[in-house]
C-alpha cells in the first residue's frame, strides 16, 4: 500500500507560521528555555523540509521536520542520521537560536524531528501513549516525579511498541528514501517521555539504532517499569550499541537509589555490548534539559 504523505511548503512560510503560532497556542504560552551557549546548535528555518504522515487506525498525523546539510559532497556512505522526539520543539529550538559553531565547522548529520502535526509544542496525550512501554495497567500507569506509587497520575500510555514500528516502517523509510544518510548509524534521541522511550527501545530492540541519547528520562513511570526491562535486557547484537544517559538537577545525591540516572547508567555498563555513559548538566532543570541535551547531541556530529 503507498504511503500517504503530505509535503509542507518550508522557508518564509513555515517561519511565518510557526511564528503565529507559538503567539495563539496554549502549547506555546511560555517560552523555551534557550540552549547552552557553549553548546549552541541553529539550522535555518528555510532549510527544514516538512512530511505530514496521514494517520492510521484512528491515530494522530505525525510532522516529520528534517534538515540535511545544505553544501558539500556527503561522505561515502552518506551522514549520520539523528532521530529526535518531540520534534516541534525540537525543531522550534533549533529554528530560534542563532548558528554559534566554531569558525569552519558545521552540523555534520541530517536531522529527524518526529512530533505531532499540531500548533502544540508537545502532544501531551499522544507521547505520553507512544512514548512509553507496554506493561501491566498502562492504561491507567502509576506513578509521578514526587510519587512513584501514586494510582492514575499519568495519562494513559504503553504504545511504545506500535509507535517503534510506525518509525522503522514509516518514518525511517521516508527519510533514508529522500536524503544521503547511513543506515548503520543512526541516533535515537528522546527527552523525558523520550527519554524513557529510548532506554525502551534499547533494552528491547537494540539493533534498532547504533546510537541512543536519554535525556531526563522518566523512569518513574508506571512504578519504575523500565527498571524490570534493565534487569532482563534483549542480547545485543555486534557491533553493540552505546548508551548516553543525560541528567540535570535529578543526578545530584541520589546516586544509591535504583531510579537514579547514576544507577540506570551503572546497570546498563553491565549489559553485555553496552557501552554506557552519564552526562551531568549541574543546575538544569528537567525543562531546561531539552534545548541543552538536544544541542549537546548534536554537537557530537559538528566537524
Amino acid at each position: 500500500m503507498a504511503e500517504h504523505i503530505r509535503f509542507v511548503l518550508t522557508g518564509a512560510v513555515l517561519a511565518l507560521g510557526m511564528a503565529a503560532s507559538a503567539n495563539a497556542q496554549p502549547g506555546h504560552a511560555r517560552p523555551m528555555a534557550a540552549q547552552p551557549p557553549a553548546l549552541a546548535v541553529g539550522v535555518p528555518a528555510a532549510q527544514v523540509q516538512r512530511y505530514v504522515l496521514a494517520a492510521l487506525d484512528g491515530g494522530p498525523e505525525y510532522r516529520v521536520s528534517v534538515w540535511a546539510p545544505p553544501a558539500g559532497q556527503p561522505p561515502a556512505g552518506g551522514y549520520p542520521v539523528v532521530y529526535m522526539l518531540d520534534g516541534n520543539a525540537v525543531f522550534e529550538s533549533l529554528t530560534r537560536t542563532p548558528p554559534a559553531l566554531p569558525p569552519g565547522t558545521s552540523l555534520q548529520a541530517v536531522v529527524v524531528g518526529i512530533g505531532y502535526d499540531d500548533a502544540e509544542r508537545f502532544n501531551v496525550t499522544a507521547r505520553s501513549y507512544d512514548y512509553t512501554p507496554p506493561s501491566p495497567d498502562a492504561n491507567a500507569p502509576r506513578g509521578s516525579p514526587r510519587d512513584p506509587d501514586a494510582q492514575g497520575w499519568a495519562k494513559p500510555g504503553g504504545g511504545a511498541d506500535r509507535f517503534l514500528a510506525i518509525l522503522q516502517q514509516r518514518i525511517q523509510p521516508l527519510v533514508e528514501r529522500r536524503y544521503r544518510v547511513d543506515a548503520g548509524n543512526r541516533t535515537l534521541y528522546g527527552h523525558s517521555y523520550g527519554g524513557l522511550f529510548a532506554l525502551h527501545v534499547a533494552l528491547s530492540r537494540p539493533q534498532a539504532f547504533r546510537h541512543y541519547v536519554a535525556a531526563s528520562p522518566s523512569i518513574w513511570w508506571n512504578g519504575r517499569f523500565i527498571l524490570q526491562a534493565l534487569a532482563h535486557p534483549a542480547p545485543v547484537p555486534e557491533p553493540g550499541v552505546d548508551v548516553t544517559v543525560m541528567a540535570g538537577d535529578e543526578a545530584q545525591g541520589r546516586d544509591d537509589l535504583p531510579d537514579s540516572p547514576e544507577s540506570v547508567v551503572r546497570a546498563l555498563g553491565g549489559v553485555p555490548g553496552v557501552q554506557a555513559r552519564l552526562r551531568v548538566f549541574p543546575g538544569l532543570g528537567h525543562g531546561e534539559m531539552l534545548p541543552a541535551s538536544l544541542a549537546a547531541t548534536l554537537r557530537e556530529f559538528v566537524r
